[in-house]
């Protein structure tokens, strides 16, 4: 059997089944499993033959043809058959083993012609008896599988039953050789190559590879030169054969050099074959792949380029991986020479002791195996995988049958080895690369602070995750742009630079490393303060080749410096407004105690205990701003309750004194009953007054207006005093925050107040907020969530229901 291959030059030899080579094809028989439909056709093609013989008996003991068409002078009886069983026996050994672009493999013989001989010279049933015989003996000798053996023969049964029956019909029995003898042998010769066309596409439609009509029109053209090349070899060795048998061994000649010429042939169609393999590993490796991947591969190439059964490669690394057939199943038509489905042996499996003998045997060139052979194995060819000078490994193959190796094989061999080892070598180079690559990106993208590497020029060739962050700029935008074009950058002194150039010019062979500090301005328009750590690498030249910049935000740390001071100069300012006139008024009192009258000794305590108490409630305020800040102290302060706006603004009136006139208390339409905490709304009313009276002109009213807006209750007091810039509507809520100079203020305050109000509403479930108009005044709003609804108190004193003046 073949494969259906499309070599031309096979006519006076017999094709066989033949192995496949270890690729998946449909059409090969290497995927011959125990499957149905091809049982079916051995099995039928069996009982075929074995018909054929029957007939061939009975068509001899009825028919006038029991006789031989030729008879030989020189040699019959016996030792005709005997010389003829050798003939066929030899013809079926003497093979060439051809394989093909799509992996098939057949086996061209001559016993074709050796069969139409048989059937000339022998009568009909010693004729198959011999063919069959010699033919048995072969497979023997080569051990054949038992599936095959079966269809092969078959198949000869049944087409040399065919063959016999057709010429000695038609050839006569006058044993002349005549134009019957010739149509005879002709026609008999048809009838053999059609039954081994036929049987061999109903076995390869049996594999799926298209319809019997369809592969029987496929090789037309190659059955029909077939036919040809043996009747008229087989013609031309019996008219030698009958009248000038001296030179009969003239016949070999031609045989041989059909062989030989077959055997050039497959030997540089195996070259060829070898050469698309190489190439196709060359592809491979230039695909960068890893370690596994190129030793996997090479191991494919190397047991398919080479038709091993086994290929096995170990590593220094203790890795180290067998490419085996697939398992038999030990039934069905399995026998035919399945190379099977390639899997791996990784190390430590029963493969390997094997690994470490083949390592250790393996001489510093490519060659054949000596002494003892792992089991399987009848033949074996070893190379090692040098990189560097040094051994990193070994690769070996195996064969299970003996073939002679020629010299050629163990170079192209040794050069696939030393390829792998060069492929292995840069793969665990890049592993390396990648793992240190790995690294640096986690670091880099994992870091806190900007990391940015610049190219000689500028242009950006790293930009990590955290600078994405504090500039705005995603990765993608920034790499490959000049960092002068993609950053706004100014100097500690306002000016705008070039960020890049600024640390350049610090940078040079002797000095490579500079710290700059700059203002970076975010695409929104927000600046924030950064310090760049610039690490230079220079070339021979002394040109700057690349620039690792490290930059961390500044900002934060800027704004908690400017804090502190201006923390320091708040409280040493408000300090220093009450602890003045208690230590004069203390002093005074100290001297002058005796002298002075009652009322100023009253006057100078009352004055003390002012102070004191101010001094006391800035010292609340801190602990309060500081508790704030640590643990969220509001939400702990609040006594849940419930109460009306109108009464809680008029009690934070009262505190005012002579001030309260200026105050304008302006009601809701109803009662405005809001959830809280009493003592935390006065306290907030409370700041927000002071401030209104504090930063309005002398005289100048303020409005406090209660009302009910989107669902919450409100109060709103307004000013008529400066404002407040509209860049700073927020800011007055932060801890020391002071809309004037610490430094030059007119007005006293430690900047905690808003900060404080604005917590204790929104541990409320309220909030505060703030509109003004620079020049105009302010108007701070107190939210606060309505309560259910209560009957309406009667009014009375202290309600408030009333103006504030």
């Amino acid at each position: 059997m073949d494969d259906r291959s499309e070599w031309k030059g096979r006519p006076p030899m017999s094709v066989r089944a033949g192995r496949v080579a270890p690729h998946d094809r449909a059409t090969g028989l290497r995927t011959l499993l125990p499957a149905t439909p091809v049982a079916r056709v051995v099995t039928g093609v069996a009982v075929a033959g074995a018909a054929g013989l029957a007939v061939t008996v009975w068509a001899a003991r009825v028919l006038p043809i029991g006789s031989p068409a030729v008879r030989l002078s020189w040699l019959h009886g016996v030792g005709l058959m005997a010389v003829l069983v050798a003939l066929t026996c030899v013809a079926e050994l003497v093979a060439v083993r051809l394989r093909h672009a799509d992996d098939a493999v057949e086996e061209l013989t001559l016993l074709d012609p050796m069969v139409l001989l048989n059937g000339m010279l022998l009568a009909p049933v010693a004729a198959v008896g011999v063919s069959l015989t010699g033919i048995v003996l072969a497979y023997a000798l080569r051990r054949r599988a038992l599936v095959k053996a079966v269809f092969n023969l078959g198949t000869y049964a049944l087409a040399s039953s065919v063959l016999v029956l057709l010429a000695r019909t038609l050839a006569g029995a006058d044993g002349r050789l005549d134009p019957e003898l010739v149509i005879g042998m002709t026609a008999g010769t048809a009838g053999f190559v059609a039954v081994n066309e036929t049987t061999m596409s109903f076995l390869l439609a049996a594999l799926g590879a298209g319809t019997v009509r369809e592969l029987i029109r496929e090789d037309r053209r190659l059955t029909g030169f077939t036919f040809v090349a043996t009747t008229a070899m087989a013609a031309t060795a019996l008219s030698i054969a009958v009248y000038t048998p001296l030179f009969l061994p003239v016949t070999v000649l031609p045989a041989a050099a059909m062989t030989y010429a077959y055997r050039a042939a497959a030997t540089g169609n195996e070259a060829r074959r070898r050469s698309g393999h190489v190439l196709t590993y060359s592809r491979v490796l230039s695909g960068g792949v890893g370690e596994e991947r190129a030793l996997v591969a090479f191991l494919e190439l190397a047991r398919d380029g080479f038709f091993a059964d086994q290929a096995i490669a170990v590593l220094d690394t203790g890795l180290a991986h067998t490419l085996l057939p697939a398992p038999r199943t030990g039934s069905g038509p399995d026998g035919f020479e399945d190379s099977g489905r390639a899997h791996l042996v990784p190390a430590g499996g029963p493969a390997a002791p094997l690994h470490r003998e083949l390592l250790a045997r393996c001489p510093d060139s490519a060659s054949l195996l000596e002494g003892e052979l792992p089991p399987g194995w009848a033949q074996g060819m070893v190379a090692p995988l040098v990189a560097d000078g040094t051994r990193i490994g070994a690769v070996a193959l195996g064969w299970s049958r003996s073939d002679r190796r020629r010299v050629g094989d163990l170079a192209v061999f040794g050069s696939l080895a030393a390829s792998l080892a060069g492929a292995l070598t840069q793969a665990r180079q890049l592993a390396r690369l990648v793992e240190e690559s790995s690294k640096l990106r986690s670091v880099t993208d994992l870091s806190s602070d900007g990391i940015l590497v610049l190219d000689g020029q500028g242009r950006v060739m790293l930009w990590n995750p955290a600078l994405e962050v504090l500039t705005e700029i995603r990765e993608d935008v920034a790499v490959g742009r000049p960092l002068g074009e993609l950053l706004v950058s100014r100097a500690r002194e306002g000016h705008v630079v070039d960020a890049f150039a600024v640390g350049r010019a610090l940078l040079s062979p002797a000095s490579p490393h500079a710290t700059v500090e700059l203002h970076v301005v975010r695409p929104g328009g927000e600046v924030r303060s950064v310090s760049c750590a610039h690490a230079g690498r220079f070339d021979e030249c002394g040109r700057l080749v690349r620039d690792v910049v490290i930059v961390h935000d500044l900002t934060r740390e800027k704004r908690v410096e400017r804090l502190k001071s201006d923390f320091i100069a708040t409280v040493s300012h408000e300090l220093r407004t009450p602890v003045t006139p208690i230590k004069g008024y203390a002093e005074i009192l100290r001297q002058r105690w005796d002298t002075m009258s009652e009322e100023k000794r009253v006057k100078a305590l009352d004055v003390i205990a002012d102070r004191a108490a101010h001094l006391g409630r800035l010292v609340e305020d801190l602990l309060l701003a500081s508790k704030i800040s640590t643990d969220n102290e509001p939400v702990h302060s609040i006594v849940a309750g419930s109460g009306y706006l109108e009464e809680l603004a008029a009690r934070a009136a009262e505190d005012f004194g002579a001030e309260r006139d200026r105050l304008r208390l302006v009601p809701a339409a109803e009662p405005v009953r809001v959830e809280c905490d009493h003592t935390r709304v006065v306290q907030i009313l409370t700041n927000l007054l002071s401030n209104a009276l504090k930063y309005s002109g002398p005289g100048e009213p303020v409005e406090v207006a209660v009302a009910v807006r989107h669902m919450t209750g409100t109060v709103t007091v307004t000013d008529h005093g400066r404002g407040i810039p509209r860049d700073q509507l927020e800011r007055v809520f932060e801890k020391f925050h002071r809309v004037e100079d610490p430094l030059v203020m007119s007005t006293g305050g430690s900047g905690l107040g808003l900060y404080i109000a604005r917590h204790l509403a929104r541990a409320m479930g309220g909030d505060l907020t703030v509109d003004s108009t620079l020049g105009q005044g302010s108007s701070f709003t107190l939210s606060l969530q309505l309560a259910g609804p209560v009957p309406v108190p009667s009014a009375g004193p202290g309600a408030g229901r009333g103006s504030g003046g």
